[in-house]
């Protein structure tokens, strides 16, 4: 007995193991049902991709860590889970406003899930009436003590980090920029004041981030500061939104080129991405253009290999048109045809060449290859579309836009 936890005999330890290792094989399954539980359902919620991949790898250490402990050590109490990435997660968490009460809710809502998919392994798994009422019963007080603990460890990191925060320069920096971005009735000079950074000027937003797990200390803020720099403008005004996220703002960048930004942005040899907004006056345009970098971002995050450095501008069009996404992609497939599954090469070459008012020796510079090659590449693909080009450029522009931002189906 381990501090008054009854340890199975050896019939109930051998079921529980064999229920652990026949849920292991649809733990996928379960963490994708788990992560379309807790998507973000509430004003508060934050619609960030970044959050959503630590929040993902989070249930996944949670939901892993309880399963692997049964398949090694079956019925024996499992300790809380309490993992530096874990934490980070809840203290993004805390820094984006997000109500502690959407905390609480995730974790009973995976126990709940969790417990739905350990039953019907279990009842799968042969044996007597008597040691499945008992695996069940030592894997229900299991799991609950589990959660229990764990959670309790989160919310003591959170009302310490809440502890740390409140009345700090990065708390009343965040807790504005939450306001603005929000649309909240705050007045622009004492805003601008609690901010030191005037809101009357024309504002750049970008977001950097991250690989969860990648970040170096200090690596986000002097991408940001590259940027700015590139911009022509001072040093931006920036507000960790995460461990591995930053959200800035250039004051007076003039008309940015995304080329130079991007090019800004390489040269600091680090791994971040970033997009950018669109410049935009005042507080209105502090909050618009806050709002078309992370349109941006969402776009990048659906690449299979997404740019370095992306601006709302040049996805407009296609974050417009995929906003239903089911139409977006029923439009992409009749206006392609054939040439939505043909040699990725092909569609390609024919983007760059409408990109570049169809001249083929501009897209044969972008594309590094030969004129001629281009020319037959795009003999080739018109040949596959199911209707000819010639006046329907902008819908088959407009097609493999969507086609390149928005990737397979996932």
């Amino acid at each position: 007995m381990k501090h008054g936890w009854a340890a199975p005999s050896p019939e109930v330890a051998a079921h529980i193991r064999a229920t652990a290792e026949r849920l292991q094989g649809t733990l996928d399954e379960l963490l994708a049902e788990i992560g379309q539980q807790l998507a973000p359902d509430t004003p508060e919620a934050p619609i960030d991709p970044v959050m959503a991949e630590e929040i993902a790898a989070s249930n996944r250490d949670t939901v892993g860590r309880w399963v692997r402990a049964n398949r090694l050590r079956p019925g024996d109490p499992v300790p809380a889970d309490l993992t530096a990435q874990i934490l980070d997660v809840a203290r993004d968490m805390v820094r984006r406003g997000v109500d502690e009460r959407y905390l609480v809710q995730g974790y009973w809502r995976g126990h709940n899930l969790l417990w739905r998919y350990w039953m019907r392994a279990a009842l799968a798994e042969p044996g007597p009436p008597e040691v499945l009422s008992a695996a069940l019963d030592l894997a229900a007080r299991s799991m609950s003590r589990f959660v229990d603990r764990t959670l309790a460890g989160v919310q003591k990191h959170v009302e310490h980090e809440r502890d740390q925060l409140v009345g700090g320069m990065p708390a009343r920096r965040l807790e504005t920029v939450n306001l603005l971005l929000q649309g909240a009735p705050i007045a622009e000079e004492r805003a601008s004041t609690r901010l030191g950074y005037d809101l009357s000027r024309r504002h750049l937003a970008v977001v950097l981030w991250q690989a969860p797990g990648m970040t170096e200390q200090g690596e986000l803020e002097s991408a940001a500061d590259a940027i700015a720099e590139a911009a022509g403008a001072r040093r931006p005004l920036t507000v960790a939104a995460g461990i591995s996220v930053l959200w800035a703002w250039i004051a007076d960048p003039g008309q940015p080129d995304t080329g130079v930004l991007d090019e800004a942005l390489a040269a600091t040899g680090t791994t971040v991405h970033a997009a950018t907004g669109m410049p935009g006056d005042g507080p209105t345009g502090f909050r618009l253009s806050h709002q078309q970098a992370l349109t941006a971002q969402r776009l990048m995050f659906r690449m299979h290999r997404p740019p370095r450095l992306t601006a709302y501008e040049d996805v407009q069009v296609v974050a417009l048109a995929a906003h239903d996404e089911d139409q977006a992609r029923e439009f992409v497939a009749s206006t392609l045809g054939a040439l939505a599954e043909a040699s990725p090469e092909l569609a390609r070459t024919l983007r760059v060449y409408l990109q570049e008012d169809c001249n083929a020796s501009r897209a044969a510079r972008r594309l590094y290859t030969h004129r001629n090659t281009v020319l037959n590449r795009i003999a080739r693909a018109d040949a596959l579309l199911p209707r000819p080009r010639p006046g329907r450029g902008l819908q088959v522009g407009v097609a493999l836009e969507l086609q390149h931002w928005l990737g397979p189906r996932r």
